[in-house]
């Protein structure tokens, strides 16, 4: 029975390539983070202030004649 031992080359240079990429894949995880963060701060922002410029608008036009 032989063994090939092409599977040894390919296992090396795919963990080298991964190891290459590990820190990258961190950093990209934690900067999708970030920005889902900072938009849904900001849609939650826009909403209110939304919310607002329209019960404005309400009370103005139902206001005394």
């Amino acid at each position: 029975m032989t063994v090939k031992t092409f599977a040894t080359g390919k296992l090396s240079q795919a963990a080298a390539k991964y190891g290459e990429n590990a820190p990258m894949a961190a950093t990209c995880c934690n900067a999708c983070r970030t920005c889902v963060q900072t938009n849904l701060i900001a849609l939650g922002v826009a909403a209110a202030v939304g919310a607002g410029a329209w019960v404005t608008s309400v009370f103005r036009r139902s206001g005394p004649a």
